[in-house]
């Protein structure tokens, strides 16, 4: 790992506990917050030092990675954002330099820019931001679910992207492990498609036998992961469909003492790759959304946008994600709240990483 990474592990862990909630919840969470992390990388190219600075204090953000990185550049200046930026959804979009940007509210998407209106929250801290880097064709995920709603087996693929965890020479089809693999029960496994592009998958609850028969089974269809007949092979009760490519990513955090909220541009497929095994799925407001413990949700307010909310106990996270939608960006809650400082974020200085998936080193734990 990275110095920004471990600066982003260590920060998630504080974040996490600032909420206090139990402890199987916050390793839950800190480990949807890794997963989505690691997802991020990828998706949208940033560079870590870039997902380090997503850490604002009470938050947990649920951001994606992956094993390829960019040249990392500082943040831009929000006056240095280009006006004719695409938003990197669909067919135009274009490849990206991997930059950070801090953006004012009136930047963001009216999609984005939400915001609970329940007075028990108050907004201490508000940080808009956008993120470019290479087109991504996003994830799939699938999920099994029992009769109470839980969440018993998941899988998320990701890609295609350059081959960066494969050895070169390793057949087709062949499952790899990657850094992370095992890490709290789950699996994470890479192969290459015919072509040489690599698949990944993050995985929990599947047999060595089922995710071999993944492998072989997942193809491309006009360049994004097609899963065929598998899902129900295995007998999934849940596919999403694969999302759009995407270059472009926004993200709005804003908290304060009783809890916070991040919504961001998503490169899912579905609410399932938001969850964890463990996670309930729950009916709000008529579609799916994931319920970790008794105080974090994550739902889908539009299409192409998630929302994580996190509550202080005490709070129901439903009630108040029901109060949750656009504001204006001249809010007067928004107009008093602060950005995070770098110490807050858990920035480090930028510094150069290659392609490959850096090696672990000794980290902080919980």
């Amino acid at each position: 790992m990275t110095h920004d990474e471990n600066a982003l592990r260590a920060a998630l862990t504080a974040a996490t506990a600032s909420v206090d909630p139990g402890a199987d919840v916050v390793r839950r969470a800190r480990d949807g917050g890794r997963r989505r992390l690691r997802r991020h990388r990828v998706q949208v190219g940033a560079a870590s030092v870039l997902t380090a600075a997503a850490v604002v204090s009470g938050v947990v953000p649920l951001l994606g990675g992956g094993s390829g990185t960019s040249t990392v550049a500082p943040p831009e200046p929000a006056a240095s954002v280009p006006s004719d930026l695409p938003t990197g959804v669909g067919a135009d979009c274009e490849h990206q330099p991997g930059y950070g940007y801090q953006i004012t509210p009136a930047d963001l998407p009216d999609e984005v820019r939400l915001l609970w209106h329940d007075e028990r929250l108050d907004v201490d801290q508000a940080w808009p931001r956008m993120e470019t880097g290479p087109c991504s064709r996003g994830e799939v995920s699938v999920a099994g679910v029992d009769a109470d709603g839980v969440i018993v087996r998941l899988a998320t693929v990701t890609g295609p992207e350059p081959a960066g965890i494969v050895p070169a020479g390793t057949a087709p089809g062949t499952l790899v492990p990657g850094p992370e693999d095992d890490e709290a029960g789950r699996r994470d496994l890479a192969w290459l498609l015919p072509d040489g592009q690599q698949l990944r998958v993050d995985a929990d609850g599947f047999t060595d036998a089922e995710l071999a028969e993944l492998a072989a089974t997942a193809t491309l269809t006009d360049g994004a992961v097609d899963l065929g007949d598998w899902p129900a092979a295995v007998g999934l009760d849940y596919a999403g469909e694969p999302s759009p490519a995407r270059s472009t990513q926004y993200t709005w955090e804003v908290s304060g003492p009783q809890g916070s909220l991040t919504v961001q541009t998503a490169a899912s497929g579905s609410i399932y790759g938001w969850g964890l095994t463990g996670d309930r799925i729950v009916d709000f407001g008529g579609r799916p959304a994931v319920l970790r413990g008794p105080e974090h949700l994550v739902w889908s307010p539009a299409d192409g946008v998630m929302a994580t909310l996190i509550v202080a106990e005490g709070l129901d996270p439903l009630e108040v994600a029901a109060t949750v939608g656009p504001v204006p960006a001249d809010d007067p809650r928004l107009a008093g709240a602060d950005a995070p400082t770098l110490e807050e974020t858990g920035t480090a200085e930028p510094e150069e990483t290659g392609t490959a998936e850096p090696e672990e080193t000794a980290t902080p734990t919980s």
